[in-house]
């Protein structure tokens, strides 16, 4: 990482005398000295130390990581606070919808027997300073948690409203909740046994839905979605999308789908009557000639067909197994 800002910083100074018109003489020499002093003949100096320590700091803060922690033991560098809400619901027992976005943190949503919703958060920040440092000063607050709870109409929503702290949500529902999960950074979620129509989004985590219910939708860039079913709804389409990572699906046996498949590795499937469909080639016309083109979709048929499910992933290969 260190080495990514030392070069980025050196393009940003080179930018930097290009943007003042200065000329440059070509034979001045351009040194780092080993405490990180980058000079550019006699008029030009600059402190890369000082630069790259704010700018992993900056980073550490956005990201919710410490890059000099190479065990993974980062949580004992933070400080951990704990906020719990419960959240009464205008129609106790009816079905209903939890929509919940954050910006830093995992998010984890299980079932319970209760008529509420229940919002447990883990807020990490950087610990408290008893002392002071060398500059004299000592840290004594990180911020607060920044997260927005409303509910209507059955419809609860939470949402966090900062970047820098890392907030991790454990919520309890109701079984009969339909799901609508949005996370970014350090974002894994994991649902369990949740019965309803649920929408699964993570720009960076793997996503696990287990014992659930009804249909889904997951997409995540990094990481692997692992998705097992008691129940589905009969003719509702599923995606299941990543870019890096395996695609897991397990659904009762009698279930019947019409699959669609794309990954430059393998596909696996313990289930014997899964039918596989040739590919055929598309032809379109382009000026006087045509075009012939082969799409790396593997579409079949389980027990016969139904609803499409849609399963993609670049790096990783696709599971779909009997339940």
């Amino acid at each position: 990482m260190k080495k990514v800002i030392i070069t980025l910083l050196m393009i940003c100074a080179a930018i930097g005398v290009k943007s003042q018109n200065m000329k440059l003489d070509p034979n001045i020499k351009v040194e780092v000295t080993p405490d990180l002093k980058m000079t550019m003949g006699p008029d030009f100096e600059i402190d890369l130390g000082a630069h790259i320590e704010q700018a992993m700091s900056s980073i550490e803060g956005m990201f919710g990581m410490d890059f000099k922690d190479k065990d993974g033991k980062w949580k004992d560098k933070y400080q951990q606070d704990t906020e719990e809400l419960e959240i009464p619901l205008s129609k106790p027992g009816e079905k209903g919808k939890l929509q919940v976005e954050s910006h830093n943190g995992t998010v984890k949503v299980s079932a319970y027997s209760g008529p509420t919703v229940k919002v447990k958060m883990i807020k990490y920040s950087k610990k408290v300073e008893r002392e002071s440092g060398k500059d004299g000063m000592r840290l004594l607050s990180s911020g607060g948690f920044n997260v927005q709870a409303e509910e209507r109409n059955n419809t609860v929503k939470v949402e966090t409203e900062g970047w820098n702290n890392r907030i991790d949500f454990e919520i309890q529902v109701p079984a009969n909740f339909s799901l609508d999960v949005q996370t970014y950074n350090n974002g894994a979620i994991e649902i369990e046994g949740v019965n309803g129509e649920h929408s699964i989004e993570s720009y960076n985590g793997p996503i696990t839905l287990n014992n659930v219910g009804g249909s889904a939708s997951a997409s995540t860039y990094n990481g692997a979605i692992k998705a097992t079913f008691n129940t589905i709804t009969a003719n509702t389409p599923m995606i299941f999308t990543t870019y890096n990572g395996d695609v897991d699906l397990t659904v009762p046996s009698g279930t019947k789908l019409s699959t669609k498949m794309k990954t430059f590795r393998d596909i696996f499937t313990d289930f014997e009557n899964f039918a596989l469909q040739k590919t055929t080639p598309q032809k379109s016309k382009e000026g006087n000639g045509y075009k012939v083109k082969y799409e790396d979709w593997v579409e079949g048929k389980l027990n016969g067909g139904g609803a499409e499910v849609t399963m993609e992933t670049r790096n990783g290969n696709i599971y779909i197994r009997k339940g």
